[in-house]
C-alpha cells in the first residue's frame, strides 16, 4: 500500500510531514507555511521548504529516501519497530551543530550523530543494519525561528522552544536561544546545554506591546511614543520628552524640568544643577566651579544689577553685581579671615551700619 499522507504535530522541528505532491500538502495548509518549515514531497522524492520571502514551496532536490516512515522529535527516546528484511526511513531535524546520540536503536548500539550546522539527518533501515546521512541547511528560513526576546536571564523564568518560535536571552554579555531540541528550560546558559550562544542578535520592531495600557510606537515622523494610562514619553529629533509635565532630554544632554514659571536643568555644559526663574535669570546653582571644586551659588535680581552668595570649600563670597554682571561690592570670609569692604559715609546709610567717615574712621550708624 503506497503512504499518501503522513502528517505531523505542527512546530515541532519544522517539519509538517510526507505529502505525496504539492497539492496535496496545501490541502491541509492552504495559509501556506512558516519560517523554517518543510515537507517531504513523496511525488518529486524530494524535501521543499516555505519560501517566507516569495510566500511560496520551494524544491530543495534534496533526496527524501522511501520509504518513509515518520519524524524523529526526540532522539534520546526514539525506538521504532523496525522489521528485520523491510527497509524504513525516519528523519530528525538538528536545530544547530553537535552530537547527536540514539540510544534506544533497535538491532544496533547506540548511534552518534555528529553535524556542524543545521542540518537533516536521515537515518535509514536497511532491513538489516542502521545507516545515517547528513545534510546540511543553508537555506535562509531552514530551521530558523522567530525570536523571542525575553530580555536578561530570569532563574524564575521558563524559557522554551515550541511552536517555531524560540526564546531568547542576554546573559553575561552574550545572546542565547532554547535549543530546538529542549523544548523548555529553567536552567541558565552558564550551567546547561540548553541553550545556544548566537553570533549575533538584533530586535527590530515597528510597534511593541507593553503591560496592559501601555504601548511603544514608532510612527511616520519617526518618533517612539511609550505611553501609559498616566504618563507618555517621545523620543524624537533626539530629544525624549515627557508630555504631561513638559521634562524633557536635549539634545545637548540637559535635563530639563519645569518648576512653576521657571525651570530646574541638569547640564553637563554647566557642570552642574541650575535653577532658572521664569525670566530666565540663574537664581540656584550646584555645581563646579572654574577650579573643579565643588560650588554652591545663589543669586537674587535686584534694580541695576543682582546680589550673589557663593559657597565653595575655600570661602563664602557674597557680591553685589552690576547689570553686565561685574562686582560692585565683594566681601569673602575664609579660613585666614574676613576680606570685605565697608560702606562710605556718602552711601545711603540705614541704622546700624558700620561705614568708614570722611576722616577714615570707622563708625557705626545710630538713629535715622
Amino acid at each position: 500500500m503506497k503512504t499518501t499522507i503522513h502528517n505531523h504535530l505542527r512546530g515541532q522541528n519544522g517539519c509538517l510531514g510526507f505529502y505525496y505532491g504539492l497539492a496535496s500538502l496545501l490541502s491541509a495548509y492552504p495559509e501556506g507555511g512558516l519560517p523554517g518549515e518543510f515537507f517531504i514531497n513523496g511525488e518529486t522524492q524530494s524535501i521543499w521548504i516555505w519560501d517566507s520571502t516569495g510566500r511560496s514551496w520551494y524544491d530543495t532536490n534534496h533526496v527524501a529516501p522511501s520509504p518513509f516512515m515518520g519524524i524523529i522529535t526526540e532522539p534520546a527516546t526514539f525506538s521504532p519497530a523496525v522489521e528485520s528484511g523491510v527497509q524504513a526511513c525516519f528523519i530528525y531535524v538538528a536545530g544547530g551543530k553537535g552530537a547527536y546520540v540514539f540510544p534506544a536503536l533497535k538491532g544496533s548500539a547506540a548511534m552518534t550523530v555528529t553535524t556542524d550546522s543545521s542540518a537533516i539527518i536521515t537515518l535509514v533501515w536497511d532491513g538489516t543494519a542502521w545507516r545515517n546521512y547528513v545534510t546540511s541547511l543553508t537555506f535562509d528560513d531552514a530551521v530558523r525561528p522567530v525570536y523571542l526576546y525575553r530580555g536578561a536571564w530570569n532563574p524564575s523564568f521558563t524559557y522554551r522552544c515550541t511552536g517555531g518560535a524560540a526564546d531568547v536571552v542576554y546573559f553575561m554579555g552574550k545572546y542565547y536561544q532554547v535549543k530546538f531540541s529542549v523544548g523548555s528550560t529553567t536552567a541558565s546558559p552558564a550551567s546547561s546545554n540548553d541553550w545556544e550562544e548566537l553570533s549575533r542578535f538584533c530586535a527590530i520592531a515597528d510597534e511593541i506591546k507593553l503591560k496592559p495600557n501601555g504601548l511603544v510606537l514608532l510612527d511616520g515622523q519617526q518618533t517612539i511614543r511609550v505611553s501609559s494610562e498616566l504618563s507618555s514619553w517621545e523620543l524624537c529629533n533626539g530629544e525624549i520628552s515627557h508630555k504631561e509635565t513638559g521634562t524633557f532630554l536635549s539634545q545637548a544632554g540637559e535635563l530639563r524640568v519645569p518648576i512653576g514659571d521657571g525651570e530646574v536643568v541638569i547640564s553637563p555644559l554647566q557642570k552642574g544643577i541650575v535653577v532658572y526663574s521664569g525670566d530666565g535669570d540663574k537664581v540656584f546653582q550646584i555645581g563646579l566651579g572654574a577650579a573643579g571644586e565643588a560650588l554652591l551659588k545663589m543669586t537674587r535680581p535686584i534694580e541695576n544689577g543682582s546680589c550673589e552668595v557663593s559657597i565653595s570649600p575655600r570661602q563664602i563670597e557674597i557680591s553685589r553685581l552690576d547689570g553686565t554682571g561685574l562686582p560692585v561690592y565683594r566681601s569673602s570670609f575664609t579660613a585666614d579671615g574676613l576680606n570685605c569692604a565697608l560702606k562710605k559715609w556718602t552711601d545711603i546709610l540705614s541704622e546700624g551700619d558700620i561705614y568708614v567717615d570722611e576722616n577714615n574712621f570707622v563708625r557705626q550708624k545710630k538713629g535715622a
